[in-house]
């Protein structure tokens, strides 16, 4: 009676540890509302709409040969993505998988793996998920056992001129206010390029980087343009300034003056330089 016992015991372990580490079955697939809403498995972060970031996880660095990593995303995209060209390369080899897409990449040199996702356009204000399992060179798992991070996706920010024209004296320096909203404190700092007119006439473009105790406390900047000289003094004449694009610290791609004139925000400001008085000389009697 006491070996059934034991055997019992013993038959019983065994059936505890198959359901925790198995070969993987086919049609396999734990990333499910279950696993993926499990903050002890996903613990909860922000990321902006169109933002790029890069996930990394290191595998058992006891197998000898290197593991296989399958990672999963919704509502983003996985690939690559080369900071100094700012260039992105959406990975070969994904498959559609529930509400998002899966990708299997064999463990490096360390037994680790990484990817790249940008969070797609349009999805601020829904939840993201990136998550990945290792699946050992002998195909096996842990039941269940992912990793990786949930996601609240924040809308990207915005940025716009508070007026749409403007006059100015030939030859005069003068400043120019543009309105930022929808910033978060971990995406700084926002760079924004705008084109102006200098000098001659001719247009430049300029790159600011914006921390954030440049702006007040209206999230507003102003910056100072070079005076346009009167370059016909017969007529007064008009330019433009614009503004090319505003990115994040992670690459997310900003909106400019998305509501439009009829709400206040303006993309550009058409700059009328007004000449300047061409007096003659005094004469006398």
């Amino acid at each position: 009676m006491k070996y059934k016992k034991i055997y019992g015991m013993a038959f019983l372990l065994c059936l505890g540890i198959a359901a925790l580490a198995q070969e993987t079955p086919d049609g396999y697939n734990p990333f499910v509302p279950a696993n993926l809403d499990d903050p002890a498995k996903l613990p909860e972060t922000p990321v902006v709409e169109s933002s790029y970031h890069r996930y990394s996880v290191e595998g058992d660095i006891n197998y000898e040969e290197a593991s296989t990593f399958v990672w999963y995303v919704e509502n983003g995209t996985l690939g690559t993505y080369d900071p100094a060209t700012d260039t992105w390369t959406p990975a070969a080899g994904t498959n559609p998988l529930g509400d998002g897409s899966y990708l299997e990449l064999a463990g490096d040199a360390n037994n680790a793996s990484e990817i790249w996702v940008r969070w797609n356009d349009g999805t601020g204000g829904n939840y993201g998920y990136i998550a990945v399992y290792e699946r050992s060179f002998d195909n096996c798992i842990i039941a269940d056992q992912i990793t990786g991070y949930k996601h609240v996706i924040q809308v990207p920010p915005e940025i716009w001129f508070l007026v749409g024209t403007r006059d100015e004296c030939a030859d005069q320096e003068y400043a120019v206010t543009v309105q930022f909203n929808e910033l978060q404190s971990n995406s700084y700092p926002y760079t924004f390029v705008y084109t102006y007119p200098d000098m001659d006439g001719t247009f430049n473009y300029q790159e600011v980087v914006i921390e954030e105790t440049d702006l007040d406390a209206s999230l507003q900047y102003t910056f100072d343009l070079p005076g346009v000289q009167d370059l016909d003094v017969a007529i007064d004449e008009e330019y433009t300034i614009g503004i090319d694009y505003l990115r994040d610290n992670f690459g997310s791609t900003g909106k400019i003056a998305p509501l439009g004139p009829t709400h206040g925000q303006f993309p550009e400001i058409t700059i009328t330089i007004l000449h300047l008085p061409q007096t003659g000389d005094m004469t006398m009697d």
